[in-house]
């Protein structure tokens, strides 16, 4: 009896281990999904983790545009979410996003302390 309490305990523990949360990944299938999938990961991260993948979402969307002018001149841009980088960042985790951004953005913003 108590060879079964111990491998029934082990397997808990060892189901526990092989389901430990996953980072959570964009989901590109749809825009639904991506917005979905990028509010979790929000939810999910940090205060400073959630500061840096908002910058690196703007970086992201901003990755091209050379003016003001350019951003006036074109609607898509004046509405500046996750869906409009999620074939970017398809499949990606908080991490890799804001080291797709650091890496690939050619825009730099600066980030201030409260």
């Amino acid at each position: 009896m108590r060879i079964g309490i111990k491998l029934a305990l082990i397997a808990l523990s060892f189901f526990g281990v092989a389901n430990a949360r996953e980072p959570i990944r964009i989901d590109a299938s749809s825009d639904a999904s991506a917005q979905t999938s990028w509010n979790q990961m929000l939810a999910q991260a940090s205060r400073q983790t959630q500061q840096k993948l908002q910058v690196a979402m703007l970086q992201l969307n901003l990755s091209g545009v050379n003016s003001a002018y350019e951003v006036v001149g074109s609607p898509d841009l004046q509405n500046l979410s996750i869906m409009r980088i999620k074939d970017k960042v398809a499949g990606l985790t908080a991490e890799q996003i804001i080291e797709l951004a650091d890496r690939t953005s050619t825009v730099k913003v600066e980030q201030h302390s409260r």
